[in-house]
């Protein structure tokens, strides 16, 4: 369907049939519904028409392909949410169908008042109950409703400078029910996430699907988000020119974790935990390699009690201490402030048109969904009368739900025991479908029950509404299942325009002059420390993969000739897995071995088994996802994909395929850091755990093949020259068959070769040299003088000493035991010195008792 075609897909003056092609005729419209594209059986909704018909055009089959392209690209972006209890994995894939779901702008218009009209009032709610509590004091909000919720802080009571606002942001959920009226399901104030999954949505189905979007006559989102950016830097008054704003996260363990990566590096913020802040003579600092840098305004996704552990929830290990009283004092802004949870109390639905009235002075545009709270004797009484009716919930954060009409006798008999004995903590809702709208599935249209979710920012001094927002689509009709938790999938929302928009970007050229700053100090510690593991779990497995791949050859060739497998003994002791007992055959003794070796692809029980390697490297990769370019957070996805797709059940012939895969993408990996991280102190720590692991790991196998092995020799040696990856450069330099000589001076010595100690050793003190020491001593540091030692041990060495072995011999030097031995115990302290110089900076929180009110 053309651009021109699409520009059409506005309001027209009557409805039209759907058509009879073969995508839109079977799509089921109930009578006694609403749904978003057809008003009744067989017959579109105006604005749908031109969209139908570029749907039509595509057909199913292509339409297919393009939903498979948009998972994949989700997929290679590493877009996640993660579902604990969800039976395959915690980090699922985001989700999305690629039929939009439309709203005229006249449509549109009517509901953006009604959710710029409810953030006003929720802001107000707040003003008041934190402070004169007038809605309290003249009977327009029950007491027991506000001070019974958890959600309500005492100790944030006048805890907001005169001129700030408490709610900055502010999430609704809502639905249109049968009569086409949308109400309110519930508000987010806390941590309203989402708009980041609205953008990414609306930029990955442009890229699969162009030609709808191209020149679509919808409402761009980027403006919305230009504004959030520009509001945050507004509520600095510290440093109104150049203020320091940062995202505060609960960490890679959120289930929203990837848009807090997302939305930091989209608006330029610092993405931060609760242990890279420290609060020093109420202000907030930033904890980073050069000492502490100063904070001005957070952007917090962590929940209001866990923000401050000594003033709010003590068992919080999240939040920063003390943040409350910088905040109070005005030397921080957090949006949104804390103490705002309570006002996404379900039970406050009765009582907002009254509120509305007397805090603004307006009628209430967007109504919530039919609410009786217990409280009251005479809700109480209605809901006791009419429970098979209705849905019950505790307004607690997080409580339970019970439909009615479900309930079993003495389900139904313990739910009204409970209401009764505490009628303040439920709420009952009348049940209404919600309206549907087309799903892809199959190639073919379906109806699914549709759940949005609106966004509204503070600007000067009103809110902007996000045009459109989030839907939600359940998996099957259960409108209580409409929920991303539950399983159900997303859809971007377009509020249709008159005409097609300019596209909108926050990359613009700057005006004015500009401090040109680069990577250094202001890293912040804990980013250090997970760049430095990053590199070691990177080269870590890049190792594992080597073994594993030489073990499953080693055994493969000694099945097919019969070759002596002796040396399998010692990589099973390099990759730390005992060795079976001898089997009663050969081919019995082949299985063992084979499956042992299998096992360590997946066994999440094995701390050396590759999936646990990478679920420190995904861990970590996560946790830095800002520091890492596009091209190198794709290949740690494919990764991960790699990981998951790993057969059931595999042959040694695949595994080790399978393996040659992953030492691709391994090296594609940390080449692409290497090659697009700016080589500044984040890119250094990055390197420094690369080469630590490289040398550790080339210094067990050099010891295990001169020293401890169980059968050392020629086949041993040649092993472990191809592990390193120095078996050629050994041919191509010697042309003749092993000597320990010459593997000494390849692997130890020889300062060119990138897979040798003393490379390694002098790339560790080149790296290290450059970190910028926090004390700014003039001395050589801890680790500085570890690498130091290691290095001077190594030149300092006598090869002729060491290399006593023979090409028909395998008895070691004692010198070389202690050369090697000298090495490896500076360089195991290493990570424990980089530790207490560079990522301790400021003591962590840790909980030393219990705390409770």
């Amino acid at each position: 369907m053309s651009g021109a075609a699409l520009a059409s897909c506005r309001e027209e003056p009557e409805a039209l049939e759907l058509p009879s092609e073969k995508l839109l005729a079977s799509y089921p419209v109930a009578e006694s519904g609403y749904d978003e594209m057809c008003s009744a059986p067989g017959v579109l909704r105006p604005h749908w028409v031109a969209m139908a018909q570029a749907l039509e055009a595509l057909g199913g089959d292509e339409l297919e392909r393009r939903h498979n392209e948009v998972q994949r690209l989700l997929q290679t972006d590493g877009v996640t949410y993660n579902t604990y209890d969800d039976p395959k994995g915690p980090q699922r894939h985001w989700l999305v169908d690629p039929i939009p779901l439309l709203m005229t702008g006249e449509e549109w218009t009517t509901l953006a008042e009604g959710l710029e009209q409810r953030a006003r009032l929720m802001n107000a709610l707040l003003v008041d109950l934190y402070d004169r509590r007038l809605a309290i004091r003249q009977g327009w909000l029950p007491a027991e409703l506000v001070y019974a919720h958890p959600g309500f802080l005492h100790p944030c009571h006048r805890s907001l400078p005169d001129g700030n606002r408490w709610l900055i942001f502010h999430g609704v959920d809502l639905a249109r029910g049968p009569d086409g009226v949308f109400r309110v399901y519930g508000d987010r104030t806390q941590s309203p996430s989402g708009a980041g999954y609205t953008l990414e949505n609306r930029i990955t189905l442009a890229r699969a699907l162009p030609m709808l979007y191209r020149d679509a006559p919808l409402l761009r989102l980027a403006s919305f988000l230009e504004t959030e950016r520009a509001t945050l830097a507004g509520l600095s008054r510290h440093h109104p020119e150049n203020p320091h704003v940062v995202l505060l996260s609960p960490g890679p363990n959120s289930p929203v974790y990837f848009e807090h990566a997302y939305l930091a590096n989209y608006l330029s913020l610092s993405l931060v935990e609760g242990e890279d802040l420290v609060v020093r003579d109420s202000r907030v600092w930033l904890k980073t390699l050069g000492g502490l840098r100063p904070v001005d305004v957070i952007l917090r996704r962590v929940l209001d009690a866990f923000c401050d552990p000594l003033e709010l929830d003590g068992d919080s290990l999240l939040g920063v201490p003390g943040l409350l009283q910088a905040a109070r004092g005005g030397h921080v802004v957090l949006a949104n402030a804390l103490g705002s949870s309570i006002v996404e109390n379900p039970g406050l639905g009765p009582f907002l048109p009254l509120l509305c009235r007397q805090l603004l002075g307006e009628d209430l545009k967007l109504p919530s969904l039919p609410t009786w709270w217990c409280g009251q004797p005479d809700d109480k009484g209605y809901v006791l009368a009419h429970l098979d009716e209705l849905v019950v919930r505790s307004i607690l954060p997080g409580g339970p739900y019970w439909e009615g009409r479900k309930l079993s006798q003495d389900a139904h008999t313990e739910l009204i025991k409970r209401i009764q004995d505490q009628p303040h903590l439920f709420i009952a809702q009348a049940p209404s479908p919600l309206s549907t709208t087309p799903v892809l599935e199959d190639g073919r249209l379906t109806p699914r029950p549709v759940m949005l979710r609106g966004f509204v920012v503070a600007e000067d001094d009103g809110y902007r509404v996000m045009p459109g927002g989030l839907a939600r689509v359940s998996s099957g009709m259960d409108t209580l299942q409409a929920s991303l938790q539950k399983g159900g999938i997303s859809k971007d929302w377009w509020v249709l325009a008159p005409t097609p928009q300019r596209h909108v970007s926050l990359l613009r050229q700057a005006h004015g002059p500009i401090i040109v700053t680069r990577d250094g100090d202001d890293l912040p510690s804990r980013v250090a420390d997970n760049l430095f593991w990053l590199g070691r779990y990177g080269e870590r497995l890049d190792g594992t993969a080597r073994l594993l791949r030489e073990a499953l050859g080693r055994l493969l060739e000694w099945e097919q000739d019969n070759t002596d497998e002796r040396c399998l003994d010692d990589l099973f002791e390099a990759l730390e897995i005992p060795v079976p007992p001898v089997a009663e055959s050969p081919r019995a003794r082949f299985f063992a071995l084979r499956q042992m070796l299998l096992n360590l692809l997946v066994d999440v029980e094995h701390p050396g088994s590759l999936q646990t390697i990478f679920n420190g490297l995904s861990r970590t990769g996560r946790a830095v996802r800002n520091h890492l370019g596009d091209d190198s957070w794709r290949l740690l996805n494919r990764l991960q994909q790699w990981i998951q797709d790993l057969p059931a059940n595999l042959s040694a012939r695949q595994a080790r395929e399978l393996l040659e895969e992953e030492l691709v993408l391994v090296a594609a990996f940390c080449g692409l850091n290497n090659e697009t991280m700016p080589h500044h102190q984040g890119w250094l720590f990055f390197d420094i755990g690369r080469y630590l692991e490289r040398v550790l790991r080339t210094l067990d196998l050099f010891k295990l093949a001169f020293i401890t092995a169980r059968h050392p020799g020629v086949p041993l040696w040649e092993v472990v020259l191809t592990i390193t990856d120095n078996l050629t450069a050994y041919r191509r330099r010697y042309r003749s068959a092993l000597h320990p000589t010459a593997i000494m001076d390849l692997l130890l010595f020889d300062e060119g070769n990138p897979r040798s100690v003393g490379y390694q050793l002098l790339r560790l003190q080149r790296n290290i040299g450059r970190l910028q020491q926090p004390n700014g001593s003039p001395y050589r540091s801890a680790e500085e003088r570890l690498v130091l030692e290691a290095l001077s041990t190594l030149q300092l060495a006598d090869i002729g000493a060491l290399a006593t072995l023979s090409h028909d011999s395998t008895r070691s030097s004692p010198e070389l035991t202690r050369v090697l031995d000298a090495i490896h115990t500076p360089l195991s302290g290493l990570s424990d010195a980089l530790t207490h110089s560079h990522f301790s900076h400021a003591e962590v929180a840790q909980q030393l008792i219990t705390m409770r009110p």
